[in-house]
């Protein structure tokens, strides 16, 4: 495993964004882990994950001219990613992203920042996909706002699990979507940082959590 991968599961228990215990998902399962990236709200914490994104789309050598972050927790992480592509990696690479309601003064568009036309490289960042609904309306929205080219997805961690009819989730909606999906990290990565291993004094996969992840991906995971 990549050292940037192992620092950004390090850095996902230390924000709290990823946490272990019993969690009701929007699917209805009953889940052992959970992610939520709106939990990195300071400084710190937005400019370690703008690196860990920003190594992670340098890794998968997609080429594009603008990260398109779908709001609303999309937008903090394209500018995070832009910013720090720029400052540490010396890669001028441009951000937009929409409202969720465009305005009705001003300039009325939908979209904020870089101009997006037929010509323009897109990907799209997010935090997780699950049934990839919102990702389906991202990209609608685009095709009636310029219609750039998408040419990925680039999300935090890919959970590995199956979709309700029994496939592989990811898998199916990059069929379906005919775009890439690409992760920082993935869920067997989490594992093997975590799993036995203290990371701040703390062991955050003991044997029994290991137990439940390993009961729950029985069931949905691939």
């Amino acid at each position: 495993m990549k050292q940037y991968k192992k620092d950004f599961i390090e850095l996902l228990v230390k924000a709290h964004a990823l946490k272990f215990g019993e969690f009701t998902l929007k699917s209805g399962r009953i889940a052992p882990y959970f992610l939520n990236i709106g939990s990195f709200y300071t400084g710190e914490l937005i400019a370690e994950l703008g690196r860990a994104y920003a190594q992670a789309f340098l890794d998968s050598e997609v080429k594009a001219d603008v990260i398109f972050g779908p709001a609303y927790k999309g937008i903090p992480l394209s500018v995070a990613t832009t910013s720090v592509l720029h400052s540490d990696f010396g890669k001028e690479i441009s951000f937009c992203f929409n409202r969720k309601e465009a305005k009705d003064h001003g300039e009325g568009k939908m979209l904020v920042g870089a101009p997006l036309e037929e010509k323009t490289r897109v990907l799209l960042i997010d935090d997780v996909i699950t049934a990839g609904t919102a990702i389906r309306e991202t990209l609608e929205m685009l095709k009636q706002n310029g219609n750039p080219q998408v040419v990925g997805v680039l999300i935090a961690m890919n959970r590995m699990e199956k979709n309700n009819e029994g496939k592989n989730a990811l898998e199916e909606i990059e069929k379906g979507l005919g775009v890439r999906v690409y992760s920082i990290v993935h869920l067997d990565e989490v594992i093997e940082a975590l799993h036995g291993q203290k990371v701040n004094g703390q062991v955050y996969i003991d044997d029994e959590m290991m137990g439940k992840i390993e009961e729950y991906r029985k069931q949905y995971g691939v």
